[in-house]
């Protein structure tokens, strides 16, 4: 199956124009499940993307689960789309600032139950993990110290506003793999896009991240996605973050 995330950066910076780009890139793409963050609610972003990717009809249909942050009359969220049936869903809030949540679907894939949580870390403070370590923590203890018996198939995609080296990312890494990391024994940077170079002037990072639990699957690719800008403005990308796609065998 295959997995992408992307940070839509919501409607900001001539999103008629970037929705174009993203739309062609994830009908490049074919992934079967893909987590957003930044979506915009009162333009119902995710349920338009998906509309357009599935017209004018398709076989495999993309199902959208929304998960608003809890801040009142929330604005942005974060979402799931997925081709797969969806079993079940639920929103976990995160601690701290910003109003921040993370999300599960269950899948059926080939008849085996997969996991899938997506999640956009806080990005402030800068410079250290204590308000996004807590809320990693906290997503991992969801994941894993489930009571309900079941056993488990995690996948996890999104924007964790960390670099690699931090405690936020070493602590999901003691739990799960990353994708390009066994792929490619690194962690391709992820923003800025040339689009908000400018803006961020310290050279690329990464940020973005999707990981599995190497006992369930195996990650056969892994690379960057949404990385052409407009084919007539090359200062125009899908996002001011690359996305990331992955495909994995289940075990």
């Amino acid at each position: 199956m295959k997995l992408l995330t992307l940070n839509l950066r919501h409607n900001a910076d001539r999103w008629p124009e970037r929705r174009a780009l993203i739309i062609a890139a994830l009908r490049a793409e074919q992934a079967d499940v893909i987590a957003f963050q930044e979506v915009w609610l009162p333009i119902r972003q995710a349920h338009d993307i998906a509309e357009a990717l599935n017209a004018p009809r398709s076989d495999r249909p993309y199902h959208v689960v929304v998960a608003e942050k809890w801040l009142p009359g929330p604005q942005e969220g974060i979402a799931v789309l997925s081709r797969a049936p969806i079993v079940e869903h639920e929103r976990l809030t995160l601690p701290g600032e910003g109003g921040r949540v993370a999300q599960r679907i269950c899948i059926e894939v080939g008849g085996r139950m997969v996991d899938v949580a997506n999640v956009h870390l806080h990005h402030r403070p800068f410079g250290d993990e204590s308000v996004r370590l807590p809320q990693v923590r906290r997503l991992l203890d969801w994941m894993f110290a489930r009571g309900d018996g079941v056993a488990r198939r995690w996948l996890l995609a999104g924007d964790f506003n960390a670099p690699p080296e931090t405690p936020t990312v070493q602590a999901a890494r003691a739990r799960l793999e990353s994708a390009c990391r066994a792929v490619h024994g690194v962690e391709p940077g992820t923003f800025p896009t040339p689009m908000a170079e400018a803006d961020y002037p310290g050279g690329r990072v990464a940020l973005d991240y999707v990981l599995y639990d190497p006992a369930h699957f195996r990650a056969e690719a892994a690379r960057r996605a949404c990385v052409r800008p407009h084919p007539d403005d090359p200062t125009l990308y899908p996002s001011d973050h690359f996305g990331l796609a992955a495909t994995f065998s289940i075990l």
